[in-house]
């Protein structure tokens, strides 16, 4: 019988209070120690909520992240922060990689405040990075994924192996059109050396396409939006871990734990590796509030199946 497993992982929403002292920063009506005051307690308020969901791995959710891109257009040479760009069909946007340099290498790897190590238990936490064929895609100037993966993002997942991160999730959001060649993203995926289990995540978008061709990368687990993307779209048996995006991060409506659990048994019934219990992308795109029901929710979907094992 497949493992169980349930995190959220991606950038998690802010609260009101938080946004709200963001604008006033902004506008210099507050100030830079304030708000992060106020993202502690945003922090802490996540990671309370994961802890009580049950949940197996946890997450920072990203809370100083302004986007995927925007920490490594910052701390690597040969990128820097581009043009506003709209995040696929969503209402939030991010600076495009603007490319200054064939062949970019991070300068250091990011560590705190950009991952919060400290709050998160050893071995047990999971990590969200742009995966290198979308961080290449995106850019605005040309830029080879594999140069991407050699670089930029092999460094910061070394530095993240040593410092106890358990599994990384590398979001894939430039391979929802029908035709794409895959060899760049499988050629990418080979240059990093990852020496973490790697899951492709494609949020918000129809996998179904490629699914065929995704099972074959050097990959531990593949992400699927399977309220965009047909069930029967799946191989079967489906050859990996399943990060199966069962929670809807871009709608308000709250699942039930019942109907999520029921949908897991028949996932379990079509895979080989285990099956993992995620948003189907990043849940800053609905209330914290909401957002904090829906992580609840899928832990506790997670727990009745483990408990009918």
């Amino acid at each position: 019988m497949p493992e169980i497993k349930s995190y959220a992982p991606g950038i998690y929403a802010r609260s009101e209070t938080l946004v709200q002292a963001t604008r006033d920063l902004d506008r210099g009506r507050t100030t830079e120690a304030a708000v992060q005051d106020q993202r502690e307690v945003d922090l802490r308020s996540f990671l309370d909520a994961q802890r009580e969901a049950g949940l197996d791995y946890l997450s920072d959710g990203l809370l100083n992240w302004q986007d995927i891109f925007r920490p490594f257009d910052e701390a690597a040479r040969g990128l820097e922060p581009g043009p506003l760009t709209r995040f696929l069909n969503t209402n939030t946007f991010y600076r495009a990689p603007a490319v200054t340099e064939e062949a970019p290498t991070l300068v250091e790897p990011l560590g705190e405040p950009y991952f919060r190590i400290g709050d998160l238990p050893r071995n047990r936490w999971v990590v969200t990075l742009p995966s290198p064929h979308a961080l290449a895609e995106f850019a605005a100037g040309d830029l080879e994924p594999r140069a991407v993966a050699e670089g930029v993002l092999g460094p910061q997942i070394r530095w993240l192996a040593g410092n106890g991160c358990a599994i990384v999730v590398l979001q894939e959001t430039a391979l929802f059109d029908g035709g794409i060649d895959v060899y760049p993203l499988s050629d990418a995926l080979d240059a990093l050396q990852s020496p973490l289990p790697v899951a492709l995540q494609l949020p918000f978008g129809d996998s179904g396409d490629v699914l065929g061709e995704l099972v074959e990368l050097d990959v531990e687990a593949i992400g699927v939006d399977l309220y965009a993307t047909d069930l029967e779209a799946l191989p079967r048996p489906f050859p990996k871990t399943l990060l199966a995006g069962v929670v809807d991060a871009r709608n308000s409506l709250v699942e039930e734990p019942g109907d999520l659990a029921e949908f897991g048994r028949q996932l379990l019934e079509e895979l080989e590796g285990e099956l993992h219990f995620v948003p189907n992308g990043d849940l800053q795109f609905v209330p914290e509030k909401i957002a904090r029901q829906k992580v609840l929710r899928l832990g506790e979907a997670a727990r009745i199946l483990k408990e009918e094992r």
